[in-house]
């Protein structure tokens, strides 16, 4: 077993998670899933995985490579990593079809006590498209972090870097495999290919 194993084993009981603002504020919630051993290449990598759905269905627009449709979000699952600045959702509609992908820089998941976990937002975040189309957001934000000494030089290079990767990661996707994401996800964990490879 690796160390990374050995640091998060694949437990069958109850598991919480925090998120942690900046600024103070944060949130719990149990978490609906657990740990899954993915193999990425030739290891194999820890996430922990959670399921939810949305009190209120939203409408949402699903921008594919044939177009764009309102839909109704109303879950979605999110992916954690203790080895990545990031988590990721996807969002979905009442039948499970994706509307796209939510990249949330954090710093990586930590064990803060036996299956109590945490990470700390750090406020810049991607949006995916499933047709590959990145946008940005709260850049804004992230940088009134930094100006307000909240986010040390050493985490937002973190960020910055993990959001480089990411990107490179989806813009890799879509040249090898066309305008469509969800052509790469996981049969198994249903992960979408470019954040295993970011």
């Amino acid at each position: 077993m690796s160390a990374q194993s050995s640091a998060f084993p694949n437990r069958r009981h109850r598991l919480f998670y925090r998120k942690e603002k900046l600024q103070g504020a944060c949130w719990e919630y149990e978490i609906v899933g657990g740990w899954l051993d993915v193999g990425v290449d030739s290891s194999t990598r820890q996430i922990l995985h959670h399921t939810f759905r949305f009190y209120r269905p939203r409408e949402a627009t699903r921008r594919t490579f044939e177009g764009s449709e309102i839909v109704l979000r109303a879950a979605a699952e999110q992916w954690f990593f203790p080895d990545r600045w990031f988590s990721l959702l996807r969002f979905t509609t009442d039948n499970d079809d994706s509307i796209g992908y939510y990249v949330n820089f954090s710093r990586p998941l930590s064990e803060v006590r036996r299956d109590y976990y945490a990470d700390i937002d750090l406020e810049l975040d991607l949006w995916i498209d499933l047709d590959g189309t990145i946008t940005e957001l709260d850049r804004d934000e992230f940088e009134r972090e930094i100006r307000a000494d909240r986010l040390s030089a050493e985490w937002a290079d973190a960020v910055i870097g993990a959001a480089n990767d990411v990107t490179a990661a989806v813009t890799d996707c879509i040249a090898r495999h066309g305008p469509d994401v969800e052509k790469t996800r996981d049969p198994l964990y249903g992960i979408p290919e470019f954040i295993l490879l970011a």
